[in-house]
């Protein structure tokens, strides 16, 4: 099944160290099966105050161990992951995929990226997932990620929230699903009261 790698990092020192971290983990990366969907700030912040804050990264793996082959890699640990030490606060976490594994992105299509922290009563958020469900498959939508994390990697942050990563074919398309009546006066009303909700739309990562 494919996995994906959520990091969420809130950077605190744009040294050099970042900038050695960030020119080598991509080829790294690569030369185990990842593929970068996205990386960066949001393109467009939909709800919420912590997205606009962050620097997130995607990454796309043909199953968790191909992920975990990567992250615990001598090369990664010792020799591309202590650039970055010192320089953000990092929560990371390995997430199961669903349904057909994401292609390598196309120029205009779009990822919604939706962090959840879900109250004491997550049975209360079911038919509110039931009725976006619908919707998105309606709007063109397909969920890539939906759940908890299958293995925290690295923080904390991640494993307290629910995560939805939906791939869109392009912003009008995940725009015309946020902005719809049927999402906004029918379906989203339905997860009033149940959680704390950051959404976000990224580009996809260029190839």
């Amino acid at each position: 099944m494919t996995a994906y790698i959520l990091a969420n990092n809130h950077t605190t020192d744009y040294d050099a160290n970042l900038g050695a971290y960030r020119g080598r983990v991509t080829d790294v990366a690569t030369s185990f099966g990842g593929r970068y969907l996205a990386r960066g700030v949001p393109a467009q912040v939909l709800e919420g105050q912590w997205l606009p804050r962050q620097r997130n990264v995607i990454s796309r793996w043909d199953n968790q161990a191909a992920a975990e082959k990567f992250w615990f890699s001598d090369v990664y640990q010792k020799e591309v992951r202590p650039n970055r030490v010192g320089t953000a606060v990092n929560d990371i976490g390995l997430f199961e995929g669903e349904g057909e594994p994401a292609p390598l992105p196309a120029n205009d299509e779009v990822y919604m990226l939706v962090i959840a922290q879900l109250g004491a009563s997550p049975e209360k958020f079911v038919p509110y997932a039931k009725a976006a469900a619908a919707l998105i498959t309606t709007f063109g939508g397909r969920y890539l990620v939906r759940g908890a994390p299958a293995k925290m990697l690295e923080g904390e942050y991640l494993k307290r929230t629910r995560l939805v990563l939906s791939a869109w074919p392009n912003m009008n398309a995940a725009l015309s699903f946020w902005n719809s009546d049927e999402y906004q006066h029918k379906a989203k009303p339905l997860r009033d009261g149940t959680g704390i909700f950051d959404v976000a739309l990224f580009n996809a990562e260029k190839h």
